[in-house]
């Protein structure tokens, strides 16, 4: 099912079990991801209203974006050597120290077992070695598990006023990563 890929050098979590650190690794979207990317990551964009690429053609629609927006940095998560879900996220470098996460999706038969959360926190190390000190992540309003999982990651929700930018049903979190 999964394509076996030469594997990454391991990206560990801040979580405290080692054994699940060494099993969790983000590595960069190439092309031969799209079949595997079509096959379901409409669906759960869908469902938490990623509405940033086309979801007839998912896959190909992400490479596009990846070639056009230099500051995107899709990633794919693996778990013990299985592809299981997909991080998007902005940093653009020369304009300062903030960076959004756009997208962590699993697809839900690889669902709430930690994967997308170490994802993230394995995420935020990139950013923050890449110069971000805060870091904006978008929650769907009408799922509050969303929510929660950012909050888990030490996230905190944000006044609209101080909202990176607009987006129909989404709560802004944000996390300032040196406090």
């Amino acid at each position: 099912m999964t394509p076996r890929r030469p594997q990454p050098s391991k990206t560990t979590s801040p979580q405290p079990s080692a054994h699940i650190e060494s099993t969790v690794t983000l590595r960069a979207l190439i092309t031969d991801d799209v079949q595997w990317l079509d096959g379901w990551l409409a669906r759960v964009a869908a469902s938490v209203a990623y509405n940033t690429i086309d979801l007839k053609q998912p896959g190909a629609s992400l490479l596009q974006r990846l070639r056009e927006e230099q500051h995107l940095h899709p990633r794919v998560i693996e778990r013990s050597g299985e592809d299981v879900g997909l991080l998007v996220y902005r940093l653009d470098a020369a304009k300062g120290a903030a960076a959004m996460f756009e997208f962590v999706g699993i697809p839900p038969e690889g669902s709430r077992l930690g994967s997308g959360m170490m994802a993230a926190a394995a995420a935020e190390r990139e950013m923050h070695d890449a110069g971000a000190r805060t870091i904006h992540a978008p929650a769907p309003a009408v799922h509050g598990i969303d929510v929660y999982f950012w909050i888990r990651l030490g996230y905190r929700p944000l006044q609209r006023s101080d909202w990176p930018c607009e987006c129909t049903g989404v709560l802004w979190m944000r996390r300032d990563l040196d406090q």
